[in-house]
Formats: structure tokens, sequence, C-alpha cells
């Protein structure tokens, strides 16, 4: 299914370079926002044009189904517990869920597309952007154009920079970055759920193998500081409980830090890049197209427009979130954590007694032999 995806979504960025090309569209559409529609109409070959309108709008369309398709598939593979393999081995690829930091590879992508890629493990689609972005720079002349930008022969960037293909380069530095950064995301996400359902089944199986041979159960639960620890720990005690077997203690948190964007050690699918990578690719694209005539040329300026719009998409996205209230920073931690012995009978109680005096989790430990 996988394999089918990626094939159609390179079938189609295949056909945006090719067309766009042959129909002069990026030139185009450069002429237009500087103001010369003359020269735009005389540039754009028509018949390629038209040929382009149906398959552009045809994108739009199934990148919004197969965002609706995947998450369909999503939801569905929750309700049924499906398993996710931890390595897959095929003639393409041999891939295995590993933990990877998510600003590694947006790095390496920064660098230059497609490394981000290869490093969070995806071989066919990190080699062929790689592939497409050194073919696209060196048809757009891009690596001189850098050079005499950072060396501050802004004439001479501008004069030998390709308007046509360069144009392409912007929101394809923009989405890999993006798409490295995603797809070590969901990566980790999934090494996540692979490890949580090994360690249910190993729980599982310890318990159902040692049951008969105690009649006690021992249950973790975590809570914040409040009144409710001391309620919960008096309703254990009514419930029969002695008070030598219910420990109570604080926890330790090692890191205090309010995260915004998910890492390697925290993954909760609510990064805020989304919307600052959109905005950075829109500017980064008009500060190319205004670049080729403005001094400091397509490469400062289309740099500028990148900075520029992350920043105006972050504080959108931000300001969006807040409006919504929704949690944008994972900051709550759990504080207490108690410890309770007690009889099998009572465990169904004890469960009943953590959720009504709200305890955030709780985990029934398998049992040992004596």
């Amino acid at each position: 299914m996988y394999i089918g995806k990626y094939l159609h979504g390179f079938i189609l960025i295949l056909w945006e370079l090719v067309v766009n090309n042959l129909a002069n569209l990026n030139l185009g559409i450069a002429l237009s926002f500087h103001g010369r529609f003359a020269e735009a109409k005389a540039q754009i070959n028509q018949d390629w044009a038209l040929l382009y309108i149906a398959v552009y709008v045809y994108c739009i369309w199934d990148s919004y189904r197969c965002a609706v398709e995947i998450k369909k598939n999503h939801l569905l593979a929750e309700i049924e517990d499906a398993p996710v393999k931890p390595s897959d081995i095929s003639f393409l690829d041999i891939v295995t869920l590993d933990k990877k930091n998510s600003w590694v590879g947006m790095l390496w992508s920064a660098f230059s597309p497609g490394l981000g890629q290869l490093y969070g493990g995806s071989t066919v689609v990190g080699t062929f952007v790689l592939a497409w972005w050194i073919a696209i720079c060196y048809k757009a002349v891009a690596v001189r154009t850098l050079l005499y930008s950072f060396l501050g022969d802004f004439k001479s960037a501008t004069a030998i920079v390709d308007w046509q293909w360069f144009l392409f380069l912007p929101s394809m530095y923009c989405f890999a970055v993006y798409q490295a950064y995603v797809s070590v995301t969901e990566n980790n996400t999934l090494y996540d759920i692979e490890q949580i359902r090994f360690l249910r089944v190993r729980a599982e199986n310890l318990g159902h193998r040692n049951a008969i041979e105690t009649n006690t159960v021992q249950i973790l639960a975590t809570f914040d500081h409040s009144p409710f620890v001391e309620m919960a720990i008096h309703d254990i005690e009514k419930l029969g409980v002695p008070a030598q077997n219910i420990v109570a203690l604080p926890l330790e948190n090692l890191d205090s830090q309010i995260h915004i964007i998910d890492t390697i050690h925290r993954v909760d699918g609510r990064s805020i890049l989304d919307g600052a990578m959109m905005g950075g690719t829109i500017f980064a694209v008009l500060g190319a197209i205004y670049g080729f005539v403005l001094y400091w040329g397509p490469i400062i300026w289309g740099l500028i427009g990148l900075a520029g719009g992350f920043l105006l998409g972050l504080i959108i996205e931000i300001a969006l979130k807040k409006r919504k209230k929704l949690r944008i920073f994972t900051s709550r931690r759990s504080e207490v954590i108690i410890e309770v012995t007690c009889q099998a009978s009572l465990q169904n109680q004890l469960i009943a007694v953590l959720k009504s005096r709200n305890a955030d989790g709780f985990v029934i430990m398998p049992q040992r032999p004596s």
C-alpha cells in the first residue's frame, strides 16, 4: 500500500516537473507578480498550461482524500489493536523501528534535502528527493547563485540564475525539511506503540502464569499533588487494606521544561510546526520571486521570506490553538506515586477508588512467584 502511495506521489512530482517546465509556468508566475503581464502571457505555452490545470486541481483533491483515508485506517488500527511490525525487509529496503531525533532529521534535510529522509530510514524517498534536489539545483544554477550571494556579488547572482528552474527550490526545500521532521516523529510514535503493546502482552503472560501462586495484587497509581492523594489513601484503608501495604511517595521529575514540539523523548502528535512550515514555504517563494529584481537577489530574499513566514505561521498557529483551548505544551506531569498491595478480591474496588479520586493512571503489576 505504502509503496503504491509513494509511487503515486513520485509520478505526480515528475508530472509537475515536466509540464511546468514545458509550459514555462514558474516564469509566468514570477513575471505576473512583477506586474509584467504581457511578458508573462508571451512566455507561457498555452497548450501545456491547459494540461497542467486539471492535474494541479486533482493533486489538491487527492492529497485531502489520501489524508482522510489514512486517518480512517489509523482509527481502525486503534480500534482493532492492529500489530505494528518492529522491522520489515524487502528487496527495496530494510526498515527497523528505532527512536531517532526529529531535529536531527530536520537539520540534515536543511543541509541538503533528502539526507533527513535517509537518516529517518526512508531510503526510497530520501534517494528520490536527493536526486530531485541535485538535478534542479544544477538546472537553476543555484549553487553558483548561492556562492555569489554570500560573497555579496548580488548582480552576478541575479544575472546567472534561471528563473523557471529556481522557483521549484523554495517549496522543495521546505517540503523536504518538514517531511523529514514528520517522518521521524511518526516513526518514534510507532516505536512507542509497538513497545507499549509488547510490554502489555508480556505483563499479561507473566500475570497469567503466576496467578495461581499468590492471592494478592500490587497496583501502582500516579496522582498530581492535591487533596485527592490523602482522600485516596483514606478510602483504600477503609477497604481493609493495612496501612503498611500502602506506600505513597513524591516523584522527582527529571525535566521541568515546557515542550513545544516533538522530540526523541516526548512525542504527543501536537507539533505546531505545520502552520510555521506552510508560512515559511509561501513567503520563501514570494521572497525568491521578488528577489529576482531586488538588490540582494533571490537567495537572500528567499531565506528572509522563509524565516519571516516561519515566524508568522508559528504565531498564527499558537494563536489559533489558544483560541480553541487546545493543549500546546505537554507540561502536565504526575507528581505522586502510590503503591498498594492487597487481596485480589479487592482489585476492582481499589480501581474504582483510584478513578473516583482522579488518579492520572494506574498499572496492575504482574505477580511474581514467592
